[in-house]
């Protein structure tokens, strides 16, 4: 006999907590979602252009476009500015990259913000797929649709303008359809023939060049400014205002290179020279190198100069005569052993680079990266150049003969000051030194006066 024992029911009482009911104000709600908004387009923005930067390296389309400035905030972003930040793209290539993913990903992770949502696209994306045709048979069909309007419209206009324009080239017929006799018909047209004249406007396009007066970097002996060398050096581009006439020498001889009636540095109205320079005229070889700048003749003359400066300069004859000075101090060193050179250069010898006439901010010539060869030129003039604001130096020569005349240097009205310098490193087999006086002398004025 089976006993059973009745299971006892023990029933515990239920009890729920009361969710608590934080009523979100909606300003707060939309100020949250257009911040993640924001995120969202900044995070998936700055992720897709450092990935795009970072394979691509655009250097060259930057070269193209820069600099770019922005007229509002007054400020120009150069090209040396972008460079460094594209150069250490490429430095640290793979955390760009990884750091870039890693922003387009957290970008689409706040905009998704559901699983859920995200695993219905993707189910809903192969359906999109198989639809597509349908959809793009839809699109193009409108767009038929639209293109075909605009053409019976085009073709409606094209007649009303093709009755318009046989009327206007028959002026008689017009004329005389507006009541004139065929004399008076006759006569206005006549009369209109005679009286009208026609005016063509041609835009002269000045290409850069030496001859024409062209600020630029110029790699001697060509005519044209280098773009291999402005781009490397970068100064034009991130200073498009610069006025520099820049030549480096490489080497190619180069029979003869004059530049003369020009303005220089702070000498004409609204020119200052180059942030960070202090000469207005630069001759130089490299210092530090075997590479120097090897002339034939050298004639500097006519020339206004706040102070001129030569040093570690040989020569074969020295000539100094009728300058006037602000002071001078003139070494005549005479161990020179340097024989009366001249440069040639057979059939491959560059022949004549010359610009007369014209402003720059600053004139610079020197041997470029040439490090142990020497830039040769056979004749170098620099005629009737008014300079102020920096001064003028030469210096890293090897010349056949030097001359310096008829020249005004001098800028404090100071004769304790030495503003026309010789130095002792300057060394010659021949010094005629004749005619050179001191005299009070200031800098000349913009629009280029000298002092009396």
């Amino acid at each position: 006999m089976k006993i059973r024992i009745p299971k006892p029911k023990i029933k515990l009482p239920s009890f729920r907590l009361p969710k608590p009911k934080v009523k979100v104000p909606s300003v707060v709600q939309k100020t949250a979602s257009a911040t993640l908004m924001a995120f969202t387009f900044l995070a998936i923005l700055v992720g897709v252009t450092g990935i795009t930067l970072t394979t691509v390296n655009p250097v060259n389309l930057w070269w193209d476009i820069a600099p770019i400035q922005i007229a509002y905030f007054n400020y120009v972003i150069t090209y040396t500015a972008v460079m460094n930040y594209l150069e250490f793209l490429q430095t640290w290539y793979w955390y760009s990259i990884g750091i870039s993913t890693g922003l387009v990903v957290a970008g689409l992770a706040v905009h998704i913000r559901s699983l859920k949502q995200l695993l219905n696209i993707l189910k809903a994306t192969p359906m999109a797929i198989l639809k597509s045709p349908l959809y793009i048979y839809q699109d193009v069909k409108a767009f038929r649709d639209w293109l075909f309007n605009k053409i019976e419209y085009l073709n409606g206009e094209s007649a009303k303008w093709r009755r318009f324009f046989k009327v206007m080239k028959s002026p008689y017929s017009l004329l005389r359809g507006m009541g004139l006799n065929p004399q008076m018909a006759v006569g206005l047209l006549v009369a209109g023939g005679t009286a009208t004249t026609a005016v063509a406007v041609n835009e002269i396009v000045v290409e850069r060049s030496f001859a024409n007066g062209s600020p630029g970097i110029y790699a001697a002996p060509s005519e044209y400014p280098s773009e291999t060398l402005e781009k490397e050096m970068a100064w034009r581009k991130d200073n498009p205002d610069d006025n520099t006439l820049r030549i480096v020498l490489g080497t190619t001889p180069v029979e003869e290179i004059n530049i003369s009636n020009v303005s220089i540095g702070t000498a004409y109205t609204g020119s200052t020279l180059p942030s960070g320079k202090a000469e207005a005229i630069l001759i130089e070889g490299k210092a530090g190198t075997t590479a120097r700048l090897e002339i034939g003749e050298l004639l500097f003359e006519r020339n206004t100069c706040k102070t001129l400066t030569l040093s570690d300069v040989t020569a074969h004859k020295v000539v100094v005569k009728e300058n006037i000075a602000d002071g001078l101090s003139i070494s005549q060193t005479l161990t020179s052993t340097l024989r009366n050179l001249r440069v040639s250069g057979g059939n491959f010898m560059a022949d004549l680079l010359q610009t007369e006439g014209g402003t720059y901010d600053r004139i610079w010539l020197d041997t470029g990266s040439l490090t142990n060869t020497n830039a040769k030129i056979n004749k170098l003039v620099l005629s009737n150049i008014v300079s102020s604001g920096g001064t003028c130096v030469i210096r890293q020569a090897d010349i056949g003969e030097l001359t310096i005349q008829f020249s005004q240097i001098g800028h404090d009205s100071n004769l304790a000051t030495k503003e026309f310098t010789i130095q002792s490193s300057t060394l010659a087999s021949i010094w005629e030194v004749n005619n050179n006086y001191e005299v009070l002398l200031s800098e000349p004025s913009p629009p280029g006066g000298v002092s009396p």
